[in-house]
């Protein structure tokens, strides 16, 4: 499905052919993202990412990157996470030498030019008051700070405090780049129809000489939680958006893909025990969904709700009775038989398009070194048995690992907190 190219200067390629499509997608990764920033510098990785599109020797303005996009009718984008920074280009295959050519120069040569880093500062406050007024957004944020607290790199947003993101000079850019952006920090990910060995060549003379440099690691981390924690931040909103879950273990761990196939049965389709309890039978939520996140060196298990005001206390009650269940009784096969089915045609049908592709591979690159194929995923999956199951919910859904944040016009946090037993 994909072949992994190591460079000598450290950077990876993997190439992913694909028949049946007119496109290519293009995903440069950084493995650096929010939790490798240093102290006082916060979102500058996402500041370094916008700038990227604001100049270079070549192409001097951002007016210049845009209209070379556009006349391809190609669509580019970037991200910021915790741990990744991303850059990508979607293209028609007969465009693939001029979005290389475009991608590996914002990526090497961005000038950083100091009138732009002022302008960009008003537009990042923007993007991030923005943020903060979308409560199915802030909520997650929310959440975070609550398992991690703003003192560690885990619990602060991504995108940075206003005062950080206006305190920004080009140096601080040009220091974190040239620290972060280094060769074995540097993921490429080709996926399309395109000619591979050509595509490999070309790629080795445009990035070839990205320098080595160590990169500065994640930023330390701990975890001390005891009891169950509540977090509410107070807005007036017309419902009130709540998170509901449990700190749970880094990607790595070997409960990876049973926290995978739990969140698809707990609350990750709309035959799910959540949708089911929470919106179907119980009519209290529109929206209401479960997650596994998982990082290198942590991860959690949540179920979000959008409910009105008056039913928040009972929405609780009925999201933890859920996570309870599966705690005192193992899935039956049929149930277990749907999520599984689910979860492999659901990728499948992602997995059609060369942009998809490209994340796929590449997140797994970025955050384990050992990408595996679609069929070893599905292997994972297939081996997940009832027990397993049981036996995680009863390891992660316990008191002093249980959390909840809430957005909406409440106060009394040690009420909530009365609720959180299981």
């Amino acid at each position: 499905m994909f072949r992994k190219t190591i460079l000598p200067n450290k950077l990876r390629i993997i190439t992913a052919p694909m028949r049946g499509t007119n496109t290519v997608t293009i995903l440069v990764l950084c493995a650096t993202g929010s939790d490798n920033e240093p102290r006082g510098k916060g979102g500058i990785s996402h500041f370094l990412e916008h700038m990227f599109f604001k100049g270079t020797r070549k192409r001097p303005t951002p007016q210049a990157i845009m209209q070379e996009t556009v006349s391809m009718g190609a669509i580019s984008n970037a991200f910021t996470s915790h741990e990744i920074t991303g850059y990508y280009i979607k293209s028609g295959n007969v465009y693939l030498d001029r979005s290389l050519d475009l991608l590996a120069d914002i990526y090497q040569n961005s000038i950083f030019d100091p009138r732009e880093i002022e302008r960009e500062k008003h537009v990042i406050v923007e993007e991030l008051q923005k943020d903060r007024d979308t409560p199915t957004m802030y909520v997650y944020w929310l959440w975070e700070e609550l398992l991690y607290g703003r003192h560690q790199h885990a619990g602060r947003d991504v995108i940075g405090t206003e005062k950080d993101i206006r305190s920004f000079a080009r140096s601080d850019f040009i220091r974190y780049f040239t620290h972060q952006y280094s060769a074995s920090n540097t993921i490429i990910i080709v996926a399309g129809n395109f000619d591979e060995a050509r595509t490999v060549e070309r790629l080795k003379h445009l990035f070839g000489d990205i320098r080595r440099y160590t990169p500065r690691p994640e930023g330390a981390f701990q975890e001390a939680q005891r009891s169950p924690a509540v977090k509410i931040h107070f807005k007036e909103t017309d419902q009130t958006h709540l998170m509901l879950g449990f700190r749970t273990v880094p990607i790595e761990h070997r409960a990876r893909f049973i926290l995978d196939v739990m969140e698809d049965f707990i609350g990750g389709n709309w035959s799910s025990r959540m949708f089911d309890a929470v919106r179907e039978r119980g009519g209290l939520a529109y929206t209401v969904y479960s997650n596994s996140q998982l990082y290198a060196n942590r991860g959690y298990f949540t179920t979000y709700a959008g409910v009105s005001h008056g039913n928040v206390e009972k929405a609780i009650r009925v999201i933890l009775e859920e996570y309870k269940k599966v705690c005192d009784k193992r899935i039956g096969e049929r149930e277990l038989r749907r999520a599984k089915e689910h979860m492999k045609g659901t990728s499948l049908i992602a997995l059609e398009s060369s942009n998809a592709v490209a994340d796929f591979i590449g997140f797994q690159e970025a955050m384990t070194s050992r990408p595996m194929t679609i069929k070893e995923i599905f292997a994972k999956i297939e081996s997940v048995t009832p027990a397993e199951i049981q036996a995680a919910a009863r390891k992660f859904f316990r008191p002093e690992r249980m959390n909840l944040a809430l957005i909406g016009p409440l106060k009394n946090e040690s009420k909530f907190a009365k609720l959180l037993k299981i």
